[in-house]
């Protein structure tokens, strides 16, 4: 009974340190860059279009911009996905191509808008879900973007994530060439949305069960948060900041 009380009291704790951050977020828009079909199994990628579900609950306002992986119809992909949302008592739609028109008015009727980068006239064209994602999320005034897949976060050079950089940080350790692969792919975009003005980008690894609720609803979260400056922490964070130092 003790460890049951104990349990109750660490989930409450959790909820507690969360309520900043729900109140920050009501009505923002957050940017998904969905690369997790090809890494989960589907009963785990059920739990992550849940948490999905969830932040539309409390009032945030998600855009899942999807990977399609090769062989696979991006189209047939993009329905897939939203019926998957659908399946937790939601609205959402697909839609083909970057349309800010109609992804705006599908947020204005309680949809969750869910993009394919390629539209009919440019099906066979690559067209990498980090390019849509900066676009919409410059054009409609994203609170932060989250690229969700293989790569876990930024390591330091001891292998450890590093939970939280600044554009200079970043920029640092790209010209040192410490970026390669899909990852060095994120970290460019992520540098042009902090540049063109988005105030937060993360980069985050889909396998840890709700990784996105902890990142986004912590302050250490479990991947890495890019941010301008220091100067870009929420209020809540820069008073548990400095009672930590005290």
């Amino acid at each position: 009974m003790d460890r049951y009380l104990e349990n109750i009291e660490h989930k409450a704790a959790v909820l507690c340190d969360a309520l900043p951050y729900i109140r920050d977020f009501v009505n923002k828009i957050i940017v998904v860059e969905y690369d997790c079909g090809e890494w989960l199994s589907g009963v785990e990628e059920k739990k992550m279009i849940k948490d999905i579900v969830l932040l539309k609950s409390i009032g945030v306002i998600p855009i899942v911009v999807h990977r399609t992986q090769m062989g696979v119809d991006k189209f047939r992909e993009n329905k897939r996905i939203a019926k998957l949302l659908e399946l937790y008592d939601t609205k959402a739609i697909g839609i083909c191509g970057v349309d800010i028109e109609t992804i705006q008015m599908m947020i204005k009727n309680d949809y969750i808008p869910v993009i394919t980068p390629n539209d009919i006239d440019n099906e066979d064209t690559p067209i990498l879900p980090e390019e849509a994602a900066k676009e919409i999320a410059v054009s409609t005034g994203a609170e932060k973007v989250l690229f969700l897949g293989k790569e876990d976060g930024i390591r330091d050079d001891e292998g450890h994530i590093i939970s939280q950089m600044t554009r200079d940080e970043v920029v640092k350790m790209y010209v040192a060439g410490k970026f390669e692969g899909r990852l060095l792919q994120k970290v460019t975009y992520a540098l042009q949305m902090i540049e063109q003005g988005v105030p937060r980008v993360h980069i985050l690894g889909s396998k840890m069960a709700h990784a996105l609720l902890v990142e986004i609803f912590s302050i250490i979260g479990v991947g890495t948060v890019i941010m301008p400056d220091k100067e870009h922490y929420y209020p809540h964070e820069l008073k548990k900041r400095a009672a930590a130092t005290k």
